[in-house]
């Protein structure tokens, strides 16, 4: 039972590992092979049992009678073909077969070459995968493939080959090319530096060989200090993540290792132009390269412009643009613009933008903005704004605004202080300070206003070094907010409210007369009014006021006279100050009533009558006007 066990035990470990060994492709099985003097056959016998593989090919098309030798030891099936073969035949793999074909030979010189070979780790003698391979002036580039092995084709009429390879964390590497055939180039790269930290270390110091050796000697030497930041980076915001999608959306999966790899490389060029952002002169390399004019017949990308670029549907640009941009679609750009943009659609830039945006949809700033903004729908910025900003929906910005007009169709939004203009259809807010106006349909909301003014329907601000005009304004610190029980020689019952600042403000009242005889039963008004401080304790008022004088019968709604009745009253008030929150506030005022019935005046308490029963010329109405008085008592700040 034991020895049966370990049969099964050892089965499952040979299983195991021959299912490793046939899902890597034939021409990267690494073996070990030892051929002395063997016919062709029997080396390549040798060579598929080490790598479990078997061969395919014509036997016509080998010498059988040449003789090989080849030693090596743990490396590619590949390279252990490329030994034995050079370049008369080429082989590819399928499933677990490799393919031997006769490479074609012409008289001719070859206008082309290939190279290929592996991209290997200097210390570990590992292969390297996804390393970019390329040459800068024909832009022929590829990618190392899992198993670090890679192919270019390159032209042979070039003065001189110089074969490039880059990958992150890595030494870049430049290798000149000596050949001009096709043959195979391993490249080792040197992994980067890791950060050194704060120690003494001994460096051994030697005299030259040729002459007499001194004794070896330590040297202290105190080393630079390198401190990484133990702060994690921040991850890019939601908008920023956009747009890399976005670029990633129409960037191949080539070009995106290029980019990586490549990021302390620019190349330039005068000119481009592309079909695709894969499909252009720049080839896969475009990511990397700065244009001076760039052509995208549909989409394109680089990694900048210096000067114009034209784009039949999307321009993406991964670094800074310098003129003049414009897209079918739009224009989406991963750091600085400096000049105009024009966009049909939209346009997105993740860095400071200096000039001018123009999206028929919207145009949205990652990083501040400074110019002019024009987006059909809306403009927003997650950063400071400097500048015009015009939206046929909305502006939004979220930062600073040290000098800027916004135009809002519906609405603007500062995240923080504006020092300018806003101008909405319905609503302005403000985060911070407005140093400035702000005018709305609707509401208007700041922190603060100093140097202009609040102008809407509703006004609301902490403080307010001005005056809000609109029909409502609330202002928390410094503002004016009285609440007033009182009565008149209409209504025996008064409630009022005043808000806004001291000198203009907002009344909203409402009274009862508690059914008098003619008298009307319900009243609802507003008013504005200002007033005066004559001494820390004491204010004059002077408040002008309109009110509708609703008649009922028994409170019996469906009898309610829906006649024109209106009272309009100018009212000069005193106002004493017993405490901080309560005050009292009576005077005189001057009182018009027009009625279109012929219902007397409206009065409850004696009044001094200025005229009575007089009628209009021109219409049905009938006035009435006379001296009255008011008092009552005030709550609020």
């Amino acid at each position: 039972m034991t020895l049966l066990r370990y049969f099964l035990f050892f089965s499952c470990l040979l299983a195991s590992g021959s299912v490793v060994g046939q899902s890597t492709p034939p021409l990267e099985r690494l073996i070990s092979v030892d051929i002395r003097n063997q016919h062709l056959e029997e080396a390549l016998r040798q060579i598929s049992k080490a790598g479990q593989f078997e061969f395919s090919y014509n036997p016509s098309q080998l010498d059988k009678n040449a003789v090989v030798s080849v030693r090596l030891t743990n490396v590619p099936v590949r390279q252990v073909l490329m030994q034995v073969f050079s370049t008369t035949m080429t082989f590819k793999s399928r499933g677990n077969h490799v393919i031997l074909v006769r490479a074609e030979q012409t008289d001719s010189e070859p206008k082309s070459l290939l190279l290929d070979g592996y991209i290997l780790d200097e210390q570990t003698g590992e292969r390297i995968a996804q390393a970019s391979i390329f040459e800068k002036t024909t832009l022929a580039s590829t990618v190392s493939n899992p198993f670090g092995y890679y192919r270019i084709k390159l032209p042979t009429d070039l003065p001189a080959i110089r074969l490039d390879v880059r990958k992150q964390m890595y030494l870049g590497e430049t290798v000149l090319v000596r050949g001009k055939f096709t043959h195979s180039v391993n490249v080792r790269l040197r992994p980067m530096p890791q950060p050194i930290s704060v120690e003494t270390l001994s460096i051994r110091r030697s005299e030259d060989t040729t002459q007499t050796v001194a004794p070896l000697a330590s040297v202290p030497v105190t080393m630079p200090v390198v401190v990484a930041d133990s702060t994690p980076p921040a991850g890019p915001s939601l908008l920023e993540r956009g747009r890399l999608g976005m670029i990633n959306l129409f960037v191949s999966a080539q070009q995106a290792v290029h980019d990586i790899n490549l990021n302390r490389d620019t190349l330039y060029r005068d000119w481009q132009v592309s079909f695709l952002p894969y499909i252009g002169t720049n080839h896969r390399l475009s990511g990397r390269i700065i244009n001076r004019y760039s052509v995208n017949v549909l989409a394109g990308y680089s990694f900048g412009v210096q000067a114009f670029e034209v784009g039949g549907l999307l321009n993406l640009v991964g670094g800074d643009v310098r003129g003049f941009q414009v897209a079918g679609w739009g224009n989406v750009v991963g750091r600085e613009v400096t000049g105009a943009q024009l966009a049909g659609w939209f346009n997105v830039v993740g860095g400071n933008v200096h000039g001018v945006q123009t999206g028929g949809l919207f145009n949205i700033d990652l990083k501040p903005m400074q110019g002019v903004q024009l987006g059909g729908l809306f403009n927003a910025n997650l950063n400071e704004m400097r500048g015009f900003q015009v939206g046929g929906l909305f502006n939004a910005t979220l930062g600073e605004q040290p000098a800027t007009v916004q135009l809002g169709g519906l609405m603007n939004i500062a995240g923080r202080s504006i020092h300018g203009v806003q101008v909405a259809g319905l609503i302005n807010v403000a985060g911070g300070d407005v140093r400035g106006w702000q005018i709305s349909g609707i509401l208007n909301r700041a922190r603060r206003i100093t140097g202009g003014h609040q102008i809407g329907l509703i006004n609301i601000a902490d403080s307010a070094g001005n005056v809000p005009i609109g029909l409502l304004s609330h202002v928390q610190k410094g503002g004016y907010r009285r609440f007033e029980v009182g009565s008149d020689e209409v209504n025996l019952l008064n409630l009022s409210y005043r808000t806004g600042v001291k000198r203009f403000y907002n009344i909203l009242s409402a009274g009862h007369s508690f059914d008098r005889e003619n008298s009307p039963r319900l009243s609802v008004g507003y008013g504005l009014g200002t007033g005066f401080s004559l001494s820390r304790a004491t204010m004059i008022n002077l408040e002008g006021s309109t009110y509708h004088l609703f008649y009922f019968q028994n409170y019996n709604f469906q009898n309610y006279n829906s006649g024109w009745n209106q009272q309009f009253r100018l009212s000069a008030l005193l106002e004493t100050r017993f405490s901080k929150h309560l005050s009292l506030a009576f005077g005189p005022s001057i009182n018009w009533y027009m009625s279109e019935d012929e219902t007397t005046k409206p009065l409850t308490q004696p009044a001094i009558s200025l005229y009575n029963n007089r009628y209009s010329r021109y219409g049905t109405m009938t006035y009435w006007s006379w001296v009255g008085f008011q008092a009552g008592l005030r709550f609020g700040n």
